[in-house]
């Protein structure tokens, strides 16, 4: 805005170039109702009561009047819109968008109202939520995420956190439009738009209409939508653990099939163990079908399966521990899964997180597995661990948190044709993922795996609402009004912090209706989203803008982007923080690749 400004300078008087300055500095609108609006991108947390936000006169998706975002074919795309209140507060606030046209043609992105079940996506390809705030009071202690009061600790944990995007149409006074804002605190909305394969490139403008206790405004939209189309395929995985009793104990039923179709929205993959039964009965989520229009799915991955169907998981049951019976399973399963799914990721789950008094029971295990002359054989052994010498050799797929993740470990175990994954976060080396951390956490740990050949990504689960049972007894959390969902506080036997307690840990996704606590009844009949699944989301979605990239070899802008955006990660942190913090960088990082994609793929074409 500074060099916008500089130039008109030049062109017209003094005074006229001072009005030109006030109108620039001036907000949108000003009122007893509402102070400012304004636009962010879908990296940064606003506070509610954050009244001097630095991104507020201008960043990568707002340049003081106009919205403009940019993406490719077959992409989320997301900004978030912040009402502040005045003085009068807001009785009434509603936000919509009816469409986007195409400059200079005749394509649409139209608006269509929502359904009672989020994951209806057919022809919905721009969905408008509200954030809720919850109040953060003490910031997540646990070193594994970060040290707190460390250098590396996020730099204002506590305070009116943004953490869940409540759709548009749940119920009033929970979410729901119309909205009540208190004097002099922000709203935000969050908008999506699905930029389909079929939509021809430009631009496409629209406007956003607010209205405050019948204070009517406009704000313009403008999306740059570059000509090439992201792969429905992800080119990393990304799993996250779920558990069917979790929406069956709070939202009374059983919602696997609403859940999968919004993980499928996300770009992740639930998954928990299966046997050749279960895998049968879920085929349709493996082969594709249950992500097709005719079972209201609409997105990325259109048609597309999951792939990772794990045999078993948190642990490997009893079927293996003796050689006859392992050879017996891994052989009907591996058959099992090579007839059916020739393209899946499978592996046995070893005892999680092992101690050294597990490592022989491992051993025998793994051996199992490898002494294997059947199919079998082909079952990986999988463990949440860091390399250790004394599992060599009986492991396949080492998992690690990013705080144990060695470079150079994993690529000399990758050259013995073993894989070395992620799992959770940890600060320096990647971003934690908890409500008190920056919102681009989620985005730098999927940069990270990039830059380190990581082609699988692990959260240890995203429905950790009834949590804790397996530490300290079953806790029935009211996870919509408690940010803390970790807590392993009160142990017998165990200083009382010995374990951490975490904002926002294990839940990536909340329920839209409440049996248990039914004063935080949403009434949406299934998964609501968080800021921190639609910020995995986005960084899944860059690491297709930098696969394309390699693949049209343009090595060097890679290589500025990521020294740009993640120069030091992993065991190169140093304990330090090394990754961009802010949505700016990376969405700059993001257009530049967009960019070049487009270019060089007109070229070749």
């Amino acid at each position: 805005m500074g060099r916008l400004v500089s130039m008109n300078v030049a062109k017209v008087g003094s005074l006229a170039a001072l009005l030109l300055i006030t109108h620039l500095l001036l907000p949108v609108s000003a009122s007893a109702s509402v102070r400012h609006v304004w636009a962010v991108n879908d990296g940064e947390k606003v506070e509610r009561d954050d009244l001097d936000n630095p991104n507020k006169s201008a960043n990568s998706a707002w340049d003081g009047h106009k919205i403009k975002i940019f993406g490719a074919r077959n992409e989320i795309i997301a900004f978030q819109l912040i009402v502040e209140a005045g003085s009068d507060g807001i009785q009434r606030l509603t936000v919509s968008l009816t469409e986007l046209r195409q400059q200079s043609g005749r394509a649409r992105i139209t608006y269509a109202p929502p359904a009672l079940d989020p994951t209806n996506y057919v022809g919905r390809p721009i969905q408008l939520f509200s954030i809720n705030y919850m109040k953060v009071e003490t910031a997540s202690h646990a070193d594994w995420v970060f040290k707190p009061g460390s250098p590396v600790a996020p730099k204002d944990p506590t305070g009116w956190k943004p953490v869940q995007l409540v759709p548009e149409n749940a119920k009033v006074g929970r979410g729901g439009f119309p909205l009540q804002v208190a004097p002099s605190q922000n709203q935000a909305v969050w908008i999506e738009l699905y930029t389909n394969k079929t939509l021809p490139a430009g631009i496409y403008r629209g406007q956003i209409n607010v209205n405050a206790d019948g204070q009517k405004q406009t704000i313009p939209i403008e999306l740059e939508l570059f000509d090439f189309t992201l792969p429905d395929q992800n080119s990393m995985d990304a799993m996250v653990y779920y558990e069917s009793l979790q929406p069956v104990m709070y939202q009374g039923r059983n919602l696997d099939a609403q859940y999968n179709r919004f993980a499928h929205r996300q770009r992740i993959e639930l998954v928990h163990e299966y046997n050749i039964e279960t895998a049968t009965a879920a085929m349709g989520r493996f082969n594709g079908q249950d992500f097709t229009k005719a079972l209201g799915y609409e997105g990325p991955g259109e048609g597309v399966g999951n792939r990772i169907i794990p045999r078993t998981f948190y642990g490997p049951g009893e079927d293996f521990d003796e050689r006859a019976s392992a050879w017996r399973h891994a052989d009907e399963w591996m058959t099992f899964i090579t007839h059916n799914f020739p393209n899946a990721v499978t592996f046995l789950y070893l005892p999680d997180e092992p101690g050294r008094s597990e490592y022989a029971y491992i051993r025998k295990l793994a051996d199992n597995l490898h002494s294997n002359p059947g199919p079998g054989k082909a079952l990986p052994a999988f463990v949440t661990k860091r390399y250790v010498k004394e599992l060599d050799g009986s492991i396949d797929i080492w998992d690690t948190g990013p705080l144990g993740y060695d470079i150079e470990r994993a690529m000399e175990e990758r050259s013995r044709g073993h894989r070395y994954w992620i799992y959770n976060g940890g600060r320096p080396a990647a971003g934690a993922i908890v409500i008190d951390a920056p919102a681009t956490d989620p985005r730098a740990t999927i940069w990270a795996s990039f830059k380190h050949g990581v082609d699988n990504y692990f959260f240890w689960n995203g429905v950790h609402w009834q949590h804790n049972r397996q530490k300290v007894g079953e806790r029935r959390q009211d996870v919509w009004a408690n940010p803390i969902t970790f807590d392993n506080r009160g142990q017998p036997n165990k200083p009382v912090n010995d374990q951490g307690y975490i904002n926002g840990d294990g839940v990536l996704m909340y329920p839209g209706e409440e049996k248990l606590h039914p004063d935080q009844d949403r009434g949406i009949a299934g998964p609501i989203n968080t800021i921190q699944l639609a910020n995995f989301r986005r960084g899944l979605q860059d690491h297709l803008y930098l696969t394309l990239a390699r693949r049209l070899g343009l090595n060097s802008l890679i290589n500025d982007e990521l020294q740009a955006v993640v120069p030091r990660v992993f065991s190169d942190a140093k304990g330090t923080i090394g990754f961009a913090e802010t949505g700016n960088e990376y969405e700059r990082a993001r257009y530049s690749l967009a960019q070049a994609i487009a270019k060089d793929d007109k070229r070749k074409k």
